[in-house]
């Protein structure tokens, strides 16, 4: 992290009370013991009397002596809930955060460690820090952060600065009204600028500074309105937007923060499978870069992690820990100024493995279908489904990716068009996208075609092993002939019937065939497709012969025949 003596310009931010107002509920939290101090001191520090530090020791057991207290040496103290309590408590913190008691060296931070004046606090990479105030007022310090408190005089009788030095890195300023208290004002110091954040009629104050490289700063305005002056100059920062400073001279012009992006996966309440998800998000226009945070709380004072300069609306966790979590996304313009950050979407880990493959889907065809030749055909009434199987999202899952004849053409005619595979929209509980095995078929929604001719006897299939000659009306589908009696349903299976008709007169709608003695009508059924599985019929007492031709999957073609004896 970057050494104090390197830093060429600072982001003060100070937090003005509009007066003396009630706070919190009274608490305890710690006090770091800082050389020279003694139980009496602390009580005129935190309960405004030397005599009250009975009160301490009762809290403190521990103490034999109120007046010997060793430097770093943890006090838990009262704290009475006044505004004007000199002190910032740690009331979240993330993975590695240190602080300075000045004097005292840097240690390891503890939740409800209590910073006063001139104190130090660091993040580390990955790491947060949630400080609040006596009055309400919330300091959210980020990763990779490097701050100072101060306590400072204010220039309103009455009303006390609470001032942050950021040396480096990015803090959110957040003060909500209160039945109780009014909204304080937020004031930022960004170098040689000076800005302050007013609250809202009806709301509150919420801003973000980050320090940049070569001593520049950011200023966001996310509620209430800001007002900056520097280098001669003042501008308003209305409500939603925000502005540059630079290391000298004047503010930039005001800009309209870009809107918050909106979640897409995981969905607000969903279930992860593994510790590596895939976040999306809707793309923001006019957003150069997306920076996203996974928190364990919705404010995001406890990071778990945080990923800055996206270029693209979509980021992949490494390893998110096993339990809720919280995630947001936030765009950042071409200027650098951060939009609004997303609204906290609540997330369950439910396992911290590794998921790095999709799920494979099996396609299959369900309803009329054959293989002729090592192919697959499937009639118009099939359906096409896809069996998810995936190890780490449980039992497979079936889905039916066509309804409709159309629908099934269609997905042939992509499955034939797909050189290289076709894509999978299942996507598992890690956000793994799917992939399908390979697959092809042809979808068949030709009926098989008819055909007819009138020949001589003497092409009877059998002629030469003496079968015996057709006698009045009769029929034959190449074996033998056969009386065709009135309401007899009659039907042959084969890859390739035809029907034989004699002794009457045919009326076949277009036109009228009348074979002689010697001769018969040939109707032969044919199939392009796949193939031909059976034709039936029936002579009605009207007279006419009912035909059906049916083919493999299901696709069939009727014709109706005129029978005049």
């Amino acid at each position: 992290m970057t050494s104090v003596r390197r830093i060429l310009s600072m982001i003060v931010l100070c937090v003005l009370a509009a007066g003396p107002a009630a706070g919190a509920e009274p608490g305890t939290a710690w006090h770091i013991v800082r050389p020279g101090e003694n139980l009496h001191l602390i009580a005129l520090l935190y309960l405004g009397a030397k005599d009250r530090w009975p009160e301490l020791a009762r809290l403190n057991p521990e103490i034999q002596d109120p007046n010997r207290l060793e430097p770093g040496q943890r006090i838990r103290v009262t704290l009475p809930g006044s505004a004007d309590t000199p002190a910032a408590r740690v009331a979240r913190l993330s993975r590695k955060v240190e602080a300075q008691p000045t004097p005292n060296p840097w240690e390891d931070a503890q939740q409800d460690d209590l910073l006063l004046d001139r104190d130090g606090l660091r993040t580390f990479p990955k790491s947060s820090a949630e400080m609040a105030f006596a009055d309400g007022t919330r300091l959210l310090v980020t990763e990779s952060s490097l701050v100072f408190f101060q306590q400072t005089g204010g220039d309103l009788q009455g009303v006390d600065r609470k001032s942050v030095e950021i040396v480096e890195g990015q803090a959110d300023v957040e003060a909500q009204p209160a039945a109780s208290r009014p909204v304080p004002e937020v004031e930022i110091v960004l170098g040689p600028a000076r800005a302050t954040a007013r609250p809202a009629p009806a709301g509150g104050t919420r801003a973000r500074a980050r320090r940049v490289d070569a001593g520049s700063a950011k200023l966001m305005v996310y509620g209430g309105e800001g007002e900056v002056e520097a280098g001669g100059a003042k501008v308003t920062v209305p409500e939603g937007m925000g502005t540059s400073v630079a290391a000298a001279g004047p503010p930039a012009p005001p800009e309209k923060l870009l809107p918050a992006p909106q979640p897409v996966s995981p969905p607000a309440g969903g279930q992860v499978a593994c510790g590596n998800p895939r976040f999306r998000w809707n793309a923001v226009p006019d957003a150069v870069s997306y920076t996203v945070e996974v928190c364990r709380d919705a404010s995001c004072g406890a990071l778990v992690e945080r990923a800055v300069g996206l270029d693209k609306p979509e980021w992949r966790a490494a390893a998110l820990p096993q339990g809720d979590l919280y995630w947001r996304a936030t765009a950042r313009s071409g200027s650098g100024l951060d939009g609004y950050p997303g609204e906290p979407v609540r997330l369950t880990v439910t396992s911290d493995r590794t998921d790095l493959q999709g799920p494979k889907e099996v396609l299959a065809i369900e309803g009329p279908q054959v293989v002729v030749a090592n192919g697959l055909w499937a009639g118009p009434a099939a359906r096409v489904t896809a069996t998810k199987v995936d190890p780490e999202t449980g039992e497979p899952v079936t889905r039916y990716l066509t309804q409709s004849p159309e629908e099934l053409g269609a997905f042939a005619a992509q499955l034939a068009g797909a050189a290289d595979g076709l894509a999978s929209t299942a996507v598992d509980g890690c956000g793994n996208a799917g992939s399908f095995q390979p697959f092809g078929f042809t979808m068949d929604a030709q009926a098989p075609e008819i055909s007819w001719e009138v020949v001589a006897l003497q092409e009877f299939p059998n002629r030469r092993r003496g079968a015996r000659e057709p006698k009045g009306l009769s029929w034959s589908g190449g074996a033998r002939w056969e009386p065709l009696e009135v309401g007899v349903p009659v039907s042959i299976a084969s890859d390739a019937p035809q029907l034989l008709l004699h002794g009457a007169r045919f009326d076949l709608g277009d036109e009228e065939e009348s074979p002689g003695e010697n001769q018969m009508l040939r109707l032969r059924f044919q199939d392009a497709g796949a193939g031909v599985a059976h034709l039936t019929f029936q002579l009605r007492s009207s007279g006419e012969l009912d035909v059906e031709a049916v083919d493999l999957v299901g696709n069939s073609r009727k014709m109706t025949i005129g029978v005049k004896r």
